[in-house]
């Protein structure tokens, strides 16, 4: 397995760019657009989903355990990548 190297851009204040750098750090690392929202919406193979919430960029992860977890807007992007790639990493191993 290939250590993943992300960068992730600080924006200036003020700068909208969505959750568009999540997308991109997810998409990286494997996860695809769903086919009718593939800029809100991203899954992985082992079932996790990630997904923006509303027009404030508030977003959802929903994992394959079942958990789900809500990121407020101001969620640090990389916050949101590392729980997501935790959720997948995860997948098979709830009985530990």
């Amino acid at each position: 397995m290939t250590d993943l190297h992300l960068v992730i851009p600080r924006t200036e204040p003020g700068d909208w760019h969505g959750r568009l750098d999540v997308l991109e750090a997810l998409e990286a690392a494997g996860w695809t657009g769903d086919a009718d929202m593939p800029l809100s919406i991203l899954r992985h193979p082992s079932g996790a989903v990630w997904a923006v919430l509303n027009d404030s960029d508030e977003s959802g992860l929903d994992c394959p355990n079942g958990a789900v977890i809500e990121f407020p807007r101001h969620t640090p992007a990389v916050v949101i990548v590392a729980a997501c790639l935790a959720a997948a990493a995860d997948h098979g191993n709830e009985e530990r």
